[in-house]
């Protein structure tokens, strides 16, 4: 996961945040979730983000009881990796 912008970047460089790149809105009914990643170069995108946001609201279902259209999980991409091939 990632910093959602600059400032949260530096924050978090000084004070590790175990929620950095995650944002969770809950009303009582309604629970939103926000994910901030970085994604490896070479992979296909959406297909990363469609799983990442599937298993999360999988996993979330299941541990609060909650039906399907009640959890909205939101994946934004914020940047490609590039590793190393040696």
């Amino acid at each position: 996961l990632t910093a959602k912008n600059l400032a949260a970047g530096l924050a978090n460089a000084i004070v590790k945040d175990p929620t950095l790149g995650v944002d969770v809105d809950y009303d009582g009914k309604l629970i939103e979730i926000n994910l901030f990643i970085i994604i490896e170069y070479g992979t296909r995108i959406t297909s990363v983000a469609n799983s990442v946001a599937n298993n999360i609201r999988f996993k979330v279902e299941k541990a609060m009881g909650l039906p399907a259209d009640h959890v909205i999980v939101n994946v934004h991409v914020r940047g490609l990796r590039i590793s190393n091939s040696d």
